[in-house]
């Protein structure tokens, strides 16, 4: 048996070295220096890698030893130019890769000739990638079809990154398309690629080279699926997601973190809710796979199962991050569940997590659609660093909280700040307006919409046709309705609305006629206005006939407010009993909204008995409302009941109830321009 030479010295002092260098690069770098051993370019290749695995100064540490090495070969320059490009310092990786051509150019006519590897080339264009510098990637592509190497695996695998992630996805299938032959890690660029686009176009293209993949034997990996699951989006590709599932189930992939995490978020997108939860049961469950079953439930309309998710996470001890508590605050928002919501909001406080700006964006959603207005402005006002999703959130508090005048002023801070409102930010914008009827203010923002050419966004249009009804100017709005290229139900809801609230009660009719004839289906806001309409006009047959036609012959579900207008309707006209019985046969218990519809019309006609009733009922609804004792109150005057009359103050007196006193925004030529005033007239 032959024997093993022992070895020498210097073998042993490199194999030393070689080891200490994985635990301390450093004092290894020195230490060669000191004893000489930087002459073999093995043991330097070796010291550099070690720099790449251990040292945070990477890039600095790898090209003072480069400028070391006696004799570098090309896997020391792939080692450093790919350190570089890895840290994203692109200036220094293409300077060096210049360097290492030239070094070849000149080394042509030597021993010692160095000709730059495919790799280092693809490192950098991976590096152009991450950085998405389209610019130095074409010139690295350039390269690269000049050294002969385009065709190669790796560097066509990352220019088919590169371009895909610079937006030149056509770019990347031809590259792809060029290629003679590729490997799994080529296949799956493409099909990321084609994933990451947004496209629908490209997205069936994707399905098509995953088909293309299968059939000529080219075995996937995990990131190929975690790419094309990307692609099922929607319920109607739920059996497409399954064969895919299935296809992973026969190839024998192992379902890793990142894996399970996307399959459950693809079932969530799909609507096969209960695949994503027999799936969590069977994958690690880390957080970005809570986090997806989470994001299930909400896509799924299971809020609360969203909620009880998060919780779970909580009792597990799973490190939650900032985007899973943003999507759990909006399951809160979605259910308008404020207790949870503040819950959630508190556990961000005492973690640190209020600093994330969608984490607030989304509190301040919630508090928006809990009415908790002070709330969303303190959130508001805490943060730091908002972006227009942050302006936009609040406005649309102060929308869905008829807070006009605030949402006014928010728009004009944006203006002065110098940050470009988007068009649904304009629409908002008008419809405040609206709310306080601030016709200057109005005509001002669609002067602006005019400038910036986006007065003929449907959204802004449908909000001026609402401002300039709602300020009185019904002529200009059916001017506006008539100039419109396109229209869609809002439109229509719009005019009507206006009509029926500015006295122009058969214009409103005869308008949901030529919405009939031109074929436009009507909604509930379409009926609500009808209704309304017929109320004032005191047409009760022809009410009662578009009640019934609601659902007869658009298949719509009557809700709570069209009762009210039909209790309205009813009651206007002096069929008081009418209503009452109306209200024993509604399919439902009425709110106070029904009651109050009835309370007016008792009043109108006088009817003190009835008056007390329904006083009674909403009292019991709303013990802190004062409305019910001050319509008895007045209804006691008219008949001078004074006794009873000043027995209802008592009680309300004793309540510490008050009339709400009633509220106008004015705005004049001699007023601040940031300053919209209130005033209030208080009640007896």
């Amino acid at each position: 048996m032959e024997s093993i030479a022992p070895m020498s010295l210097p073998d042993k002092l490199f194999w030393y070295l070689r080891c200490r260098a994985s635990i301390d690069p450093r004092a290894v770098h020195g230490l060669s220096c000191k004893l000489g051993c930087l002459c073999s370019t093995f043991f330097c290749n070796s010291l550099l890698h070690a720099y790449t695995r251990v040292s945070s100064s990477v890039p600095a540490d790898a090209r003072k030893l480069l400028d070391e090495i006696p004799q570098p070969n090309v896997a020391t320059w792939s080692t450093v130019i790919s350190c570089y490009a890895r840290a994203g310092d692109l200036r220094h990786a293409v300077s060096l890769l210049r360097e290492l051509l030239q070094e070849s150019i000149s080394g042509c006519e030597g021993d010692n000739f160095l000709l730059p590897h495919a790799s280092n080339l693809g490192n950098v264009i991976a590096g152009c990638a991450r950085a998405k510098d389209l610019k130095v990637g074409l010139q690295m592509h350039c390269t690269a079809i000049k050294l002969g190497v385009e065709n190669d695996t790796f560097v066509a695998g990352t220019l088919i990154d590169m371009y895909g992630k610079c937006g030149k996805v056509d770019e990347s299938l031809r590259i792809f398309n060029q290629m003679s032959d590729g490997d799994a890690v080529t296949w799956t660029s493409i099909v990321t690629c084609l994933a990451n686009s947004g496209e629908l176009r490209l997205w069936e293209t994707a399905l098509g080279i995953f088909k293309d993949m299968i059939c000529k034997g080219i075995w996937p990996v995990n990131m190929t699926f975690v790419s094309l699951v990307k692609i099922l989006d929607e319920p109607k590709r739920l059996c497409q997601a399954k064969q895919v599932h299935g296809c992973m189930v026969k190839l024998g992939i192992k379902i890793d973190d990142l894996l399970g995490s996307a399959l459950i978020a693809m079932y969530g997108r799909c609507g096969g809710l209960d695949e994503a939860v027999r799936l969590s049961d069977r994958v690690n469950m880390d957080v970005v796979s809570w986090t997806s079953l989470l994001v299930a439930y909400m896509q799924n309309g299971c809020n609360l199962d969203a909620v009880n998710v998060f919780r779970k996470m909580i009792e597990e001890k799973v490190a939650v991050d900032s985007f899973t508590i943003a999507s759990v605050i909006g399951a809160c928002s979605a259910m308008e569940e404020l207790e949870a919501g503040e819950e959630i909001h508190c556990y961000a406080l005492r973690h640190d997590f209020l600093s994330d700006v969608s984490l607030c964006n989304a509190l301040i959603t919630l508090y928006g659609r809990c009415n908790q207005i002070t709330k969303a402005e303190i959130v508001f006002q805490l943060l730091r660093d908002k972006d227009i999703i942050s302006w936009t959130a609040l406005l649309t508090c102060y929308g869905q909280n008829g807070c006009g005048g605030p949402a006014i002023l928010l728009f004009r801070e944006m203006l002065q700040d110098g940050i470009k409102p988007p068009i649904y930010c304009v629409s908002g914008a008008i419809r405040a307006c609206s709310v306080i009827a601030s016709l200057s203010m109005g005509e001002q923002i669609h002067c602006r919409t005019v400038k910036t050419g986006i007065d003929d966004d449907l959204s802004v249009e449908n909000s001026l046709i609402t401002m300039y009804a709602k300020c009185g100017h019904i002529e200009l709005a059916l001017r506006f309705f008539d100039s419109m290229t396109n229209r869609n139900i809002v439109s229509w809801n719009a005019l009507i609305t206006g009509f029926s609230q500015h006295g122009h009660e058969r214009a409103a009719l005869e308008l949901f006629g030529q919405m009939q004839k031109e074929g436009i289906q009507p909604d509930d806001y379409t009926f609500s206005g009808v209704l309304v309409s017929c109320s004032r006009l005191g047409l009760v047959e022809q009410g009662c006939q578009y009640f019934r036609v609601m659902s007869a012959e658009y298949g719509l579900k009557p809700k709570l407010e069209h009762y009210a207008c039909m209790v309205d309707l009813f009651g206007h006209a002096g069929k008081l009993y009418e209503a009452m019985e109306f209200i024993n046969i509604m399919p439902f218990e009425p709110d106070q909204l029904i009651w109050e519809a009835l309370l007016a019309s008792c009043k109108i006609h006088g009817n003190i008995e009835l008056v007390k009733f329904v006083a009674k009922k909403i009292m019991q609804m709303r013990p802190e409302d004062p409305s019910p004792y001050i319509t008895l109150s007045t209804m006691y005057a008219s008949m001078s009941m004074w006794d009873r009359k000043a027995s209802v103050q008592a009680i309300m007196k004793d309540a510490g109830m008050q009339k709400e006193p009633g509220r106008s925004w004015i705005e004049g030529q001699d007023l601040p321009e940031d300053t919209i005033y209130t005033l209030q007239v208080g009640g007896a």
